[in-house]
């Protein structure tokens, strides 16, 4: 019995198998901690890239007087939710904002700083106790700031195109507390000929311009630096159904409802339409306002998607409309999609526009705005009233009324007969403003 004791002991055959068993469990520790670890760098990465991308679009929309900083929050909810995508339910979001001299904001009120904190807990892929505690909740921290000071309320996008900010007839646009912007970098960028005048506080083309000095007050400065989208960090949730289809509407009174509305919706007659409060999708489909109609609504937001989309209201009719104050569209009184190669029509020719509070945002697409159908720079007769050049059958006065409007599009076309104003009364208004429509040299960038 010793002897046979004695050989087990001295036995070396199987000691590799005896080995490996015995290290097996910390193999597989070491194993399972790096693929739990590579779980949480890889959220950890995209919460710092949301955060990321979220602070620095409410930055940019920060400065602006009356931007209020509890309303930014859902515009940020909305950021994060966009480049999380299906894990944003798991998320704790904490927004706080400042400034680095907080005695000074304390006492101006002046605010230009935005954090935005995002965490998540994250279920370790090889359960570990105790040796996951660090890895299952993972944070991400961004901060950016606003430097810089003054206001914009034009945009034009357009870089290689000429005329990318147009002005014939007699038209007017009245902008004196605020910047007019065009990217072309053409010659003829910015164009205001014959009896039309552009006044504003600045106006900055990154080509050159046409037009006589009675055209402008002041004259542009040229060479501009470009001005990046301002909204691209706003993304309008994408429609899957149908509420509305083809919907037409004559000679009756109405209140319609947010939702979506598929194929072109027309508005025409003696009615008086009421939005009420809410987004209103237009599908691939053209909203039409014509032959007297009137349409009101306050808090809304008109989204247009797809490649027929597009708007036509025409000189005989009134709207008074005034942006959403809350959500993803804040501030955002109509909103275009990008997606799409060719640029859509958004024509206002109503007589009496003269309140539409908020930013008419249409990145790939021309904005016109007035009667003037051949673009000749003259009045042109309305076909169904018969008024000829001169009557009000093509005046058109936009904006009047508003605390402030904004308007940025990829061209923008102002015809004979319109009077466009563009008030800043920002602190007078409930509605946000939202981003770039304001500082103008800003420079917004992360600091954490």
């Amino acid at each position: 019995m010793t002897e046979h004791l004695r050989s087990f002991l001295q036995c070396r055959r199987g000691n590799f198998a005896v080995m490996t068993a015995l290290a097996m469990p910390v193999l597989l520790m070491m194993m399972g901690g790096a693929v739990n670890y590579s779980v949480a760098f890889s959220t950890q990465s995209r919460l710092q890239s949301a955060a990321d991308s979220a602070a620095l679009g409410a930055a940019r929309e920060l400065y602006l007087a009356n931007t209020r900083p509890e309303l930014l929050e859902s515009t940020i909810a909305a950021m994060v939710a966009v480049n999380v995508g299906a894990d944003a339910g798991k998320l704790e979001t904490k927004v706080s904002f400042g400034s680095p001299d907080q005695e000074t904001a304390a006492k101006n009120g002046i605010l230009n700083e935005v954090t935005v904190r995002l965490s998540m807990e994250v279920t370790p892929s090889f359960p570990m106790p105790g040796f996951d505690d660090t890895l299952r909740k993972v944070e991400a921290l961004a901060t950016a700031r606003v430097s810089g000071g003054g206001r914009i309320c034009m945009i034009a996008l357009g870089e290689d195109g000429s005329k990318t900010v147009s002005m014939s007839g007699d038209g007017k646009i009245y902008a004196s507390s605020c910047a007019v912007y065009s990217n072309s970098t053409a010659k003829n960028g910015v164009s205001v000929t014959q009896l039309a005048k552009l006044s504003s506080e600045l106006t900055c083309s990154s080509g050159g311009y046409v037009g006589l000095e009675a055209n402008y007050a002041p004259v542009p400065l040229t060479d501009c630096p470009t001005v990046k989208d301002p909204l691209l960090s706003r993304v309008a949730a994408t429609p899957d159904h149908c509420d509305y289809e083809k919907l037409s509407i004559k000679d009756t009174n109405r209140n319609l409802f947010p939702g979506v509305y598929c194929g072109d919706t027309k508005l025409s007659g003696s009615s008086n339409i009421v939005f009420l409060p809410g987004t209103y999708t237009f599908w691939d489909g053209a909203l039409k306002l014509e032959k007297g109609a009137t349409l009101t609504g306050d808090g809304v937001s008109l989204v247009f998607v797809g490649k027929k989309a597009g708007l036509a209201i025409k000189n005989d009719t009134e709207i008074s409309l005034s942006a959403s104050q809350t959500g993803a569209m804040a501030g955002i009184l109509i909103y275009a999609d990008r997606d799409t190669d060719k640029a859509r029509k958004f024509k206002i020719e109503s007589r009496n526009a003269r309140k539409m509070v908020g930013t008419i945002y249409v990145p790939n697409d021309k904005l016109t705005i007035g009667g003037d159908k051949d673009g000749d720079g003259q009045c042109d007769p309305d076909p169904i009233t018969g008024l000829v050049e001169g009557l009000l059958g093509c005046e058109a006065e936009v904006g009047q009324y508003s605390e402030w409007t904004a308007i940025v599009a990829h061209e923008v076309e102002v015809t004979s007969g319109v009077k466009l104003v563009l008030n800043t009364d920002y602190d007078g208004s409930s509605v946000p403003v939202p981003a770039g429509v304001g500082p103008v040299g800003r420079n917004i960038a992360l600091s954490k």
